[in-house]
């Protein structure tokens, strides 16, 4: 009798692990169906899926979510899709990048005013898109988000300026509309250099003399 007891109670667990493991399995198959629309640029079927409680902050195995993946690679169809699907637009990845920063760094300009009109966050601490845009020189980028009010002298965690990520990008054009808005060729980082320190290590000779012409000194 005894047995017929335990038995019983351990077969009542047993299923009850097994309906409560359902739901959940057919919500990570949602999930899975749902990168796999995403990757295949399928956004019909994303639709359908997200109407099946497919959720689209759900990072992937790599952790980007897929307003990240959108950034990523250009594709302003998908991320359109995901912002009016109420994807949220500051999550971080752990390298702590958001998906405007992204878009930024890539110079996807009507990616990164869509975002920003939607309410992504352009002054946050630390890295931001402001220091993504000029890593990689796109004039356009670094206009909008300048309009946007986006702080032209804002530092890395490690005291780096959208200055200097022109400077290190060999960005003449960059450095010249930062500094034209008030960019502080002044500014040191963490090891005491600062725009034009970079400027003269990394033998960027144009950006010297400009540099030089805005009285910039060690």
């Amino acid at each position: 009798m005894e047995y017929t007891a335990v038995s019983t109670r351990f077969l009542s667990v047993l299923i009850a692990i097994i309906l409560f493991s359902l739901p959940l399995q057919v919500l990570a198959d949602i999930q899975d169906d749902f990168f796999w629309s995403i990757d295949k640029g399928n956004l019909s079927e994303a639709s359908k899926l997200l109407t099946k409680g497919a959720n689209p902050d759900v990072p992937n195995n790599e952790g980007y979510t897929p307003l990240m993946v959108a950034a990523q690679t250009s594709n302003l169809q998908l991320a359109q899709f995901l912002i009016d699907a109420g994807a949220n637009l500051n999550i971080r990845n752990k390298y702590g990048e958001t998906a405007i920063m992204l878009a930024s760094y890539h110079g996807q300009t009507e990616m990164v005013r869509q975002f920003y009109i939607k309410g992504a966050e352009i002054n946050h601490r630390g890295w931001n898109p402001l220091l993504y845009a000029a890593s990689g020189g796109h004039l356009d980028t670094i206009k909008l988000l300048l309009l946007g009010e986006a702080n032209i002298n804002a530092t890395s965690d490690n005291g780096t300026t959208a200055l200097m990520m022109a400077v290190r990008g060999n960005h003449l054009d960059a450095a010249t509309l930062l500094l034209d808005n008030g960019a502080d060729p002044g500014i040191k980082n963490e090891q005491g250099d600062n725009a034009l320190s970079w400027a003269e290590k990394r033998d960027h000779q144009n950006i010297v003399k400009l540099l030089k012409s805005h009285d910039v000194s060690k």
